[in-house]
């Protein structure tokens, strides 16, 4: 028989004969993948795939981690800015707005717009809660309808505590009466803020000092 004659036949020989059918697989194993090989093949690229794919999640873990680490340690940098620039200038502009961005995330969980924000100066004109003259400034944040003092410290003591109760008073004599007193401290003992919270004082503090 002819090749030509033979590869005119091959294809009906294949669908009609097994043992030639066989005989060719056989023979075209060596060099041709079979469904066994095909499934082979996609069983280690998916193995491939999937140690691939735990990888970029390791790396997408350690990157994560490193970022956490590096927001960690500006923030220490911060607190410890604050606490040298507390020991110069304790109610500073400067040293205010830096403890308000270190406690950012709990002021946003509380609902406490930053920059709606007012410092007001109040002068005791009349000596009626500290001596004639006294000036002192406040923060103020009016949101829905509703008056809140603030008062902004690296660290809160009975003293500060008992400072603020007292500019409150003096908010009442010179403005109008307020609905809330707010601390915002980077750290604060338990027992002060028991203390607070018994003036009636709401208090957001980065860490509370057993």
């Amino acid at each position: 028989m002819e090749k030509e004659e033979f590869l005119k036949l091959l294809p009906k020989l294949i669908r009609e004969d097994d043992e030639v059918k066989g005989a060719i697989l056989t023979a075209l194993s060596g060099v041709v993948a079979t469904k066994e090989d095909i499934a082979k093949i996609i069983e280690h690229s998916d193995k491939r795939f999937e140690v691939m794919n735990k990888r970029f999640e390791a790396m997408d873990k350690r990157f994560e981690e490193a970022t956490y680490e590096r927001k960690e340690i500006s923030k220490k940098v911060s607190e410890i800015s604050v606490a040298i620039g507390s020991l110069g200038d304790r109610s500073g502009k400067i040293l205010e707005d830096t403890i308000i961005e270190i406690l950012n995330d709990e002021l946003i969980k509380e609902n406490i717009p930053v920059s709606k924000i007012q410092k007001e100066l109040m002068v005791d004109e009349e000596g009626i809660v500290f001596t004639k003259n006294f000036s002192n400034d406040i923060d103020v944040l009016i949101e829905d309808g509703k008056t809140i003092l603030i008062e902004v410290k690296y660290r809160i003591d009975n003293y500060e505590i008992f400072s603020f109760l007292k500019v409150a008073e003096l908010y009442v004599h010179t403005r109008k009466p307020f609905d809330q007193l707010l601390i915002i401290t980077l750290e604060i003992k338990r027992l002060h803020l028991n203390y607070a919270n018994q003036q009636g004082i709401k208090v957001i503090a980065g860490k509370v000092i057993e």
